[in-house]
Parts: C-alpha cells; sequence; structure tokens
C-alpha cells in the first residue's frame, strides 16, 4: 500500500494587499519628502491610492518617482511589479532611502506604465481609470543614460511582488 499527499495553496489578490504593497510606496515617498521637501504629503496619498488601485486589477507595470533636470532623471526610486503569484520569501523593510545630491534645482516627476489585464473590459478599465486620484497623460520616458539604477529591495504579499531600484546620476 502507497500514500501520497498533495498540498495545493491558491491564493487571491485581494484590495488589502494590494493596499499593503502600497503603503511600501508611500513610506518610501514620505522618506523622500522629509529628506527632499516633495512629494507633498497629499500627493503621496494619491499616489498609494493609485498604486493600490493599479496594483489590485492587475495593471501596474512599473512607477518611478523622483526628480528630473532637462528631461532626465538625476534621481528616481523605481517599483517594477512582478504578478507571477511565485511564494516569495523576500519582503524588505520601506525606507532607508539612499542619499541623493543635486536635486535643489531638479523638478518632481512620476512615470507610471500599466500592463495589459485580459480579465478586464475596456468599461472596466474606464471606471477604472476614472477613479484614480492622478490624471496621467501619455509620454516618453525620461532619459536615464548618465547614472545607474540599482536594484535594492523586495516588498512582496500573496504572490504579488515590487522589486525597488534607485537611480543616481553620476
Amino acid at each position: 500500500m502507497s500514500y501520497s499527499q498533495t498540498l495545493t495553496n491558491t491564493s487571491t489578490f485581494t484590495l488589502s494587499d494590494a493596499k499593503y504593497l502600497a503603503s511600501r510606496i508611500a513610506t518610501d515617498l514620505t522618506q523622500m519628502r522629509l529628506l527632499y521637501g516633495k512629494p507633498t504629503e497629499q500627493r503621496v496619498q494619491d499616489y498609494a491610492i493609485e498604486a493600490a488601485m493599479l496594483l489590485k486589477f492587475g495593471l501596474l507595470s512599473s512607477v518611478k518617482y523622483g526628480f528630473q533636470l532637462n528631461g532626465n532623471w538625476i534621481y528616481a526610486i523605481n517599483y517594477s511589479v512582478n504578478y507571477l503569484g511565485q511564494l516569495q520569501t523576500t519582503n524588505d523593510d520601506p525606507g532607508d532611502i539612499p542619499s541623493a545630491e543635486g536635486v535643489a534645482n531638479a523638478t518632481w516627476h512620476s512615470f507610471l506604465t500599466t500592463r495589459h489585464n485580459s480579465d478586464l473590459s475596456q468599461t472596466e478599465l474606464d471606471s477604472i481609470n476614472s477613479q484614480l486620484p492622478i490624471s496621467r497623460n501619455n509620454g516618453d520616458e525620461p532619459g536615464s543614460n548618465h547614472g545607474t539604477w540599482v536594484t535594492e529591495k523586495t516588498y512582496s504579499k500573496n504572490g504579488v511582488a515590487m522589486t525597488r531600484s534607485y537611480f543616481r546620476s553620476s
């Protein structure tokens, strides 16, 4: 006689999970605000709501927040999202924003890329977009050719992971 055992783990990414990951972004952005004066407290809240909504519906691919000079990033934080549903053992603490120099004359910007979710109709996408607290325009991503992106942290919850990297111009 032989026995076998199968273990199945199914999970659903919930709004609470999305808010948890978005709170990591909010914590990082709050630290940036304290260090560099941008973004405003209200903008931090808006970015967190935007990220949570897009994460919940599987629409956020990546988002960058930071400072630009002459159309190029000089200092930025990037969050790249992985929806593969893999068990992530890494869930770093937010914060520890690396220091930056030369942002005094730079302007604050954010650049977001979305991903396609075939489970959503155009009507549903329009409804989600209409509820976002930030109205974004289509555009080209700012350059980052005079520096380096460094991957440093991973935030994860219930099968969705965000990798945080930062950019410093050289």
